[in-house]
């Protein structure tokens, strides 16, 4: 092959994959008009709203034309594998994702029949608010105490032994008769009397 023909192989090959990368950018417009959706079914004024609650989100739209759409949703862009489906037809969309996750990235689309919309061939997302955890603090028993009974808690319980007086319970006697006089001694005589 000529220096000509060669040029001419690798024209041809740049032009074909031009035309088959626009012609796949430009595939969903092309698909939603020709395909039957109209600009009145399109979804517009998206908007997803995480609850505080961490485990749910609503996802909202409008539309010129009533029609009834499915929320495709997932952790993944990649991988919408979820749906949630709205119940009737409405020009004022709204559906309630859940159960979600705490504190995780989320993206979606909307499929309204066979066309699917998202934010210009990227998924819409959101992020699900932080679960606040508050931790009730224990009581510790006040003054002296007569009873102290054995429980899921066992801080609880040492601060309960803690708290019976010591005079009946010398620092230096091996309870336990191990040999080692320690702590262990003097919990061991306190939890006996």
């Amino acid at each position: 092959m000529n220096k000509t023909g060669t040029v001419k192989s690798v024209l041809i090959i740049v032009i074909l994959l031009l035309v088959g990368v626009l012609g796949v950018l430009g595939v969903n417009t092309v698909k939603t008009y020709i395909g039957g959706a109209t600009a009145d079914t399109i979804p517009k004024n998206v908007l997803a709203t995480p609850h505080d609650d961490g485990k749910s989100a609503t996802i909202t739209w409008t539309s010129d034309k009533s029609t009834m759409g499915i929320v495709e949703y997932g952790t993944s862009p990649a991988a919408l594998l979820l749906r949630a489906p709205e119940s009737e037809a409405a020009v004022s969309h709204s559906v309630v994702l859940s159960p979600l996750k705490p504190n995780v990235n989320y993206y979606f689309r909307i499929r309204v029949g066979e066309e699917v919309f998202d934010n210009n061939g990227i998924p819409y997302s959101f992020k699900t608010k932080l679960i606040e955890v508050r931790v009730m603090p224990t009581a510790v028993p006040t003054g002296i105490v007569s009873e102290c009974k054995k429980g899921a808690n066992v801080m609880d319980y040492i601060n309960c032994v803690r708290k019976r007086p010591i005079e009946k319970c010398p620092i230096n006697v091996d309870f336990n008769k191990d040999g080692v006089i320690n702590s262990l001694d003097r919990i061991k005589c306190l939890q006996t009397k």
